[in-house]
């Protein structure tokens, strides 16, 4: 929730620059040193609780206004809805994230659409407390937010709130804006699900995420089928003899691979899922089979990749592909492998430093911080 420190820190700096003083006179007001001051402007730090009636004196101010949130300017709010949970951010006209909190999932396919919007609105309450809603623009990218009839009803339900502007879309919305931004280049989004985008003049082009049915390379469900799959078949004496066959077998908790195979039917995607860092680590200990799995799985995603570079203008300059989702955040193997992939092609591949959430924020039209 509320950064109280920052809050302060924005407060003081605000507030003495609007009465033309410097640190020094503040820091000799107040009986402290200039680097004290520094250090409360930065959110460093915060003044001593009994030096707050001082410090609002010569603000002139009371002590309510310094540690209350200055609700005049423009908000931004950004909703990242994925297949588990869901992150509420609130940031201010300069890009910083005042206020965020994380709920249960909202994705209507999994919880229904008024289970969904139930998780929205109780984000919302807690994220825009006392602020008024008319200073705040909302986008809300969430999972299964752009299927038919789904899409119009969040839309609907969001404009009941009496904000500046309303946005919704999908999660991989969010996705390609923090990952891209307003640049050219390829997102792909590898979770549960996987899909590929390119995005070119701000417009984005859809390659591949059909679904588990139709393969969803690149996927946890895919990586954790395959796991699951080697284990079965060196258990039925089919296939060869991989470390995925232990480490499969213990998170199963049974003493056969086949006794947990209803568990697997019953779970479903998400539960495969949970299957597929088997494969990575399996990976990293130079398993064999583990590795035919991964680079027969990523040679796919990198299909996709060609694909979308399609939409892109052919150049000197390599092609920039941004990876998220949470199969990409160990230990790099994901983007290792697809360079080793894509050596020789025109591709510089990267894993996504922003947050999904920054990508809800910048497209609910927060403006990018300087330095980022």
């Amino acid at each position: 929730m509320t950064n109280i420190t920052e809050m302060i820190a924005k407060n003081i700096k605000q507030r003495r620059k609007e009465l033309h003083i410097t640190q020094n006179d503040l820091a000799f007001a107040l009986g402290y040193s200039t680097k004290a001051i520094s250090k409360w402007e930065s959110g460093k730090g915060a003044p001593p609780t009994v030096i707050l009636p001082a410090l609002a004196a010569v603000l002139h101010m009371n002590v309510d206004d310094l540690l209350s949130m200055n609700v005049e300017g423009k908000f931004f709010l950004g909703i990242d809805g994925g297949g588990t949970k869901t992150e509420f951010a609130l940031a201010d006209s300069e890009g910083n994230i005042i206020r965020n909190i994380v709920l249960g999932t909202s994705n209507p396919s999994d919880i229904g659409i008024d289970a969904s919007l139930n998780v929205i609105k109780e984000g919302i309450s807690e994220v825009c407390a006392n602020i008024p809603k008319s200073n705040i623009s909302i986008f809300a990218g969430l999972a299964g937010g752009t299927t038919e009839g789904v899409r119009e009803q969040i839309t609907e339900f969001l404009s009941r709130f009496g904000f500046a502007s309303v946005k919704n879309g999908s999660d991989a919305m969010n996705a390609v804006s923090a990952s891209l931004g307003s640049g050219d280049g390829i997102t792909v989004i590898m979770g549960t699900g996987s899909v590929t985008f390119a995005q070119v003049n701000g417009k984005s082009h859809r390659v591949g995420g059909y679904g588990y049915l139709l393969g969803d390379a690149g996927s946890g469900f895919s990586l954790g089928r395959e796991a699951i799959l080697a284990a079965l078949c060196f258990e039925d004496g089919s296939g060869e003899e991989t470390s995925l066959y232990e480490s499969v077998r213990k998170r199963c908790g049974t003493e056969r691979v086949l006794d947990s195979l209803g568990e697997f039917y019953r779970g479903g995607k998400r539960t495969i899922a949970q299957y597929a860092p088997l494969v990575l680590n399996a990976y990293v200990e130079d398993d064999r089979v583990a590795k035919k799995i991964l680079f027969a799985d990523l040679e796919k995603v990198a299909q996709t990749i060609r694909g979308a570079a399609k939409y892109l203008p052919s150049g000197k300059a390599p092609i920039r592909v941004e990876l998220c989702g949470g199969l990409c955040t160990k230990d790099d193997i994901i983007a290792g492998a697809l360079r080793e992939i894509l050596a020789k092609e025109n591709y510089s591949v990267n894993l996504c430093k922003n947050s999904l959430i920054i990508g809800a924020l910048r497209l609910a039209g927060m403006p990018d911080k300087e330095n980022d």
